[in-house]
């Protein structure tokens, strides 16, 4: 039973994010991903394990103790969630919606406990970067071959078919976004970014590692997302690992080569680098970005951050609770139509408008706190914090299990003092 246990958790932190992975094929009301699935049965076991012993405590281990204040801030930003939503714009939706946002938040809870709980949690970490890689790279094969033959999907659309299930779900231009087990390109830069953030933390680099680590940053590259850079560039410039491997003299010598052999290549091959630059519309993408022209992606982003504040001020009641958990599909009706899963397109407006402002601040310690409290904690918090601008991951397992290990890592600033025979930990 204890060896089922340590599969199901490696499967949970690997298939995290899966939900092209449909275990009720499309028939059910909602997705039933590998993550719901493979995470309830490793509590399912740890308790029945803990009933067969005949005990049921629990030895409160210091990253454990470290977690209780995450623990608590969770409870009262779910309760006001709950308050927030039952006077909300769509009670009934939006206590459902809510009741998912508890269960892959205390799950992803439970998953980051047992990480720290197992005797060797650099290969949990090994084992299951390992595994959710492999299967990327099977969905992403998968992904191109049904692109070749013409197929895609929209990210609501249930699973109908092979085909379907590997069909890409947006592509940039002519190029398709190939994002691993998951629907969106955006969320799987995401995951890949905190599956690269949990090696640097929990495991010593080898080559095997550097291995994994280039994978990862291959993968980021084949999804092609804006957002999944971003938080990319913003995980290594916190990272202190990154900063310790970049200056090395082995490190600074390859970068300057690949800089050196760039500008030649740019140089040699300039005309033909623009042409084939005209070829692909690189421009029309960039413009497309940065444009300030009505219905540009940067001006709709902006449109979407305005309209979040302009309901959050809309009465006193709003500014306090919100308009209720996924309320946001009833006031954004002219910019999604009838899309149940519309959305401000950043977080910290989505819980200013939808929860209120105090739920906003209990949410804003959550993410900040371990950043100037605990140590080794930024590079996790700073790619989390960039990303959420632009995007929202809190319904995301990952944002969770990161989240919590961050709480979990040690103080700042802690000293440990030797009095006689026993050492004292003194703040």
């Amino acid at each position: 039973m204890k060896n089922l246990e340590y599969i199901f958790l490696v499967g949970s932190i690997a298939l995290t994010g899966a939900d092209r992975i449909d275990l009720l094929w499309g028939h059910g009301f909602f997705r039933l991903t590998p993550f719901l699935v493979f995470a309830s049965l490793v509590v399912l076991i740890r308790l029945l394990r803990m009933g067969l012993r005949g005990r049921f405590k629990v030895a409160i281990r210091p990253p454990f103790r470290r977690q209780i204040p995450f623990l608590v801030l969770l409870a009262l930003f779910l309760f006001l969630a709950f308050t927030s939503t039952i006077f909300g714009l769509d009670p009934q939706r939006g206590l459902v919606a809510l009741f998912g946002l508890v269960l892959v938040s205390v799950l992803g809870y439970c998953v980051s406990a047992r990480i720290l709980a197992d005797p060797a949690p650099e290969k949990v970490v090994v084992r299951s970067v390992t595994f959710a890689l492999i299967v990327w790279l099977i969905f992403c094969i998968g992904g191109y071959i049904a692109w070749t033959h013409g197929a895609t999907r929209l990210q609501e659309e249930a699973s109908s078919s092979i085909g379907s299930m590997f069909a890409p779900t947006a592509t940039l231009f002519w190029i398709p976004r190939l994002s691993g087990f998951c629907l969106d390109a955006n969320r799987a830069g995401f995951i890949l970014v905190m599956y690269l953030a949990l090696l640097d933390q929990f495991v010593t680099p080898t080559r095997y590692t550097r291995f994994l680590r280039f994978s990862i940053g291959f993968f980021i590259l084949l999804a092609v997302s804006r957002s999944a850079m971003l938080c990319w560039l913003a995980y290594c410039l916190f990272s202190k690992a990154f900063w310790k491997r970049l200056t090395t003299r082995r490190a600074v010598l390859r970068v300057a080569t690949l800089a050196l052999v760039c500008l030649l290549v740019g140089l040699v091959y300039r005309q033909k680098i623009a042409d084939l630059a005209e070829l692909w519309q690189l421009s029309d993408i960039v413009s497309d970005r940065l444009s300030s022209d009505p219905g540009s992606t940067a001006v709709s982003h902006i449109q979407l951050i305005q309209r979040g504040f302009d309901t959050w001020t809309t009465s006193t009641r709003t500014v306090v609770a919100g308009i209720g958990y996924q309320g946001a599909s009833r006031v954004l009706g002219d910019f999604f139509q009838d899309n149940k899963y519309a959305n401000f397109h950043d977080v910290y407006v989505t819980v200013l408008a939808e929860l209120g402002g105090p739920a906003f601040l209990l949410f804003i310690i959550l993410l900040g706190y371990p950043m100037i409290g605990r140590k080794g904690a930024a590079a996790f918090v700073a790619a989390i914090v960039i990303f959420n601008v632009f995007l929202q991951s809190y319904l995301e397992p990952i944002f969770w299990v990161a989240l919590a290990l961050v709480w979990s890592f040690e103080q700042k600033g802690r000293k440990v003092r030797n009095l006689g025979s026993e050492g004292i930990a003194t703040s």
